[in-house]
C-alpha cells in the first residue's frame, strides 16, 4: 500500500485508542479511581454497543435474518453508532461484498491477505484503492430507504462520536464522573468491541473446526465466541448466513441469538429465519464424505438414498404441521406426525454418518 493510499483519520485513530485505553486504565488503577456505577455503565456500553453492530448491523441490516420493531431498529443503529466501526451503509455493504467475494482479492477483508490485514489493516486502506471498492449504494438500497439510517450515514462522525463518548459522559455525570463515562465507559470500552469485532474477520477465519463446509475459510470455535458476542460459530454463518443463528445449538455461546428470540417474544422482532434441519444435516454428511475415495462411494449410495427419502418426508411434515398451526392450531396427529418424521431424519443421518465412517476406515486399511 502507498502512502498517498492511507487513511488517515482511521489509522491514526486505531493506533492511538489501544495506547490511550492503557494510558486511562493505569490512571485509574494507580489512583484507584474507578467508580463502581461507571464500570458497571462501562459493561452495559460494551453489551449495547457489541449487540448494535452484531444484531443490528451485522444480522439484522447486512443479512435480513429477522425482521425488527421501529425502536428495536433504532436503538441498534443508534448504539451500533457507539462502536465507531462506521455507518450502517459502509459496514453492510463491506459485510455484503466479504459475503459475495470471501477468501479472494475482492473480498474487502479477506484473510489470505494475511492475520493483520484482515483483523485491522483494511481499515488503513483508502476506499478506490487496493482493492477496497467504493460504497455502491445500489447494493444497500434496502437500508438507504430507511430515513433513519440514512442519517445516520449522512452525519456519522458526529452521531458516532457523540454515542461513543459523550453520551457516556454525559449519562455518568449524574453520579459526578463525567470524564470517567468519556475514558472508561467510552475509550476503553470502545477498543475491547473493536478488537472484538476485528476477531471475527481474523480469529474466526484462522482457528477452529470447518464442520459445515470447507468452501471457505470461516472456521467454527466456542472460544471465537466467547468475545464475539457468539459470532464465533462462522463457518456455520458462511454456510447459512441467512439464519439469525449463530450458535444453532441451544448451549452454544450466542447472546445475540438468545436476544433476538427473547425480543421475538415480546412481539418486538419476528420473522426469524432458521435454516430447516434437513439442509444442515445434509452440509455435514457432504463435508464428512469429502475424503472417501471413488470405489467406497457405492456403499453410501443405499444410506444416502434413505437420507434423501427421510428428509423428503421430514419437509412434508413440518410444511403441514406449520400450515396447521397457522390456521386454527394443529392437531396433535399432525404434531405426532412431524416428531416422528424427524426421529426417521435423525435416524437416517446417524446410519449415513456410520456409512461414511465405515468406508473411510476400510479406505485407510
Amino acid at each position: 500500500m502507498k502512502l498517498k493510499d492511507f487513511r488517515w483519520s482511521t489509522g491514526v485513530f486505531l493506533i492511538l485508542s489501544p495506547i490511550g485505553a492503557i494510558a486511562a486504565l493505569s490512571y485509574y488503577f494507580y489512583y484507584d479511581a474507578f467508580q463502581w456505577p461507571t464500570v458497571v455503565f462501562a459493561v452495559f456500553m460494551a453489551f449495547a454497543t457489541g449487540m448494535g453492530i452484531t444484531a443490528g448491523y451485522h444480522r439484522l441490516f447486512s443479512h435480513k435474518s429477522y425482521e425488527a420493531s421501529a425502536p428495536v431498529r433504532w436503538l441498534l443503529t443508534f448504539f451500533g453508532a457507539g462502536a465507531l466501526e462506521k455507518s450502517v451503509i459502509e459496514w453492510s455493504h463491506d459485510h455484503r461484498n466479504h459475503h459475495r467475494y470471501v477468501d479472494t482479492d475482492t473480498d474487502p477483508y479477506s484473510i489470505n491477505k494475511g492475520f493483520f490485514f484482515a483483523h485491522i489493516g483494511w481499515l488503513f486502506v483508502k476506499r478506490g484503492t487496493n482493492g477496497r471498492a467504493k460504497v455502491d449504494i445500489n447494493q444497500v438500497k434496502d437500508l438507504w430507504a430507511d430515513p433513519f439510517i440514512r442519517f445516520q450515514h449522512n452525519y456519522y462522525t458526529a452521531f458516532g462520536l457523540f454515542v461513543c463518548f459523550l453520551f457516556p459522559g454525559l449519562v455518568a455525570l449524574a453520579w459526578g464522573d463525567f470524564w470517567g463515562g468519556v475514558l472508561i465507559a467510552g475509550l476503553v470500552r470502545v477498543v475491547v468491541v473493536h478488537h472484538g469485532t476485528f476477531c471475527i474477520n481474523s480469529v474466526c477465519h484462522s482457528i477452529g473446526r470447518q464442520p459445515y463446509s470447507h468452501r471457505h475459510t470461516a472456521r467454527d470455535s466456542w472460544i471465537s465466541a466467547l468475545f464475539t458476542f457468539g459470532e464465533g460459530y462462522h463457518n456455520y454463518h458462511h454456510e447459512f448466513p441467512a439464519d439469525y443463528r449463530n450458535g444453532i445449538r441451544a448451549w452454544q455461546y450466542d447472546p445475540t441469538k438468545w436476544m433476538i428470540w427473547t425480543l421475538s417474544k415480546l412481539g418486538l422482532t419476528k420473522n426469524l429465519i432458521r435454516m430447516p434441519d434437513e439442509k444442515i444435516l445434509e452440509s455435514k454428511l457432504e463435508i464428512k464424505s469429502e475424503n472417501v475415495t471413488p470405489e467406497k462411494q457405492p456403499e453410501l449410495a443405499l444410506s444416502r438414498q434413505e437420507f434423501t427419502q427421510a428428509a423428503q418426508e421430514f419437509r412434508q411434515a413440518r410444511k403441514a404441521y406449520q400450515a396447521a398451526k397457522k390456521q386454527s392450531g394443529a392437531s396433535s396427529e399432525l404434531h405426532k406426525s412431524f416428531i416422528e418424521a424427524r426421529k426417521s431424519l435423525m435416524q437416517a443421518y446417524n446410519e449415513q454418518k456410520a456409512a461414511i465412517k465405515l468406508a473411510l476406515s476400510a479406505s485407510a486399511a
